[in-house]
């Protein structure tokens, strides 16, 4: 992985001051952006993705994850990472076509997937990504 010994907050220059307000998932982000990439795990991906955190520098790993598993499971349930990045500003996939492409071909196998299965609103949010192409 390129750049995986770095952190978010290397990779964008970008040092935040310490969480003025202490709930688990402020203190969570903040401490994410202080570790490699490389040691994110899927849950780590989820999370910061889901905040709007990184999305330009954790994308293609959270890409990686997906092509071996579709429905790869973070923190919550099966599939949270899929439905994390398309719930998300679309912008960065948009600026590579090889992502979206890739991204695209993840949604048909997540929806072809018979164990486990999308919940039915995130089939929903699957095909209506598909659908918008």
């Amino acid at each position: 992985m390129k750049n995986g010994h770095l952190t978010l907050e290397q990779l964008e220059d970008d040092v935040w001051p310490a969480p003025s307000f202490h709930s688990g998932l402020v203190t969570r982000c903040h401490a994410l952006r202080k570790k490699p990439l490389s040691d994110f795990t899927t849950g780590d991906l989820q999370k910061m993705i889901g905040q709007n955190i990184g999305i330009s520098f954790l994308l293609s790993i959270a890409i990686d994850k997906l092509r071996k598993n579709p429905l790869v499971e973070g923190d919550f349930y099966a599939g949270d990472l899929l439905v994390s990045i398309l719930t998300r500003d679309l912008s960065v996939l948009h600026a590579n076509p090889s992502s979206y492409k890739e991204l695209m071909s993840i949604c048909h196998a997540a929806l072809a997937s018979k164990e486990p299965v999308l919940s039915g609103e995130n089939r929903m949010l699957v095909q209506k990504f598909i659908a918008n192409t």
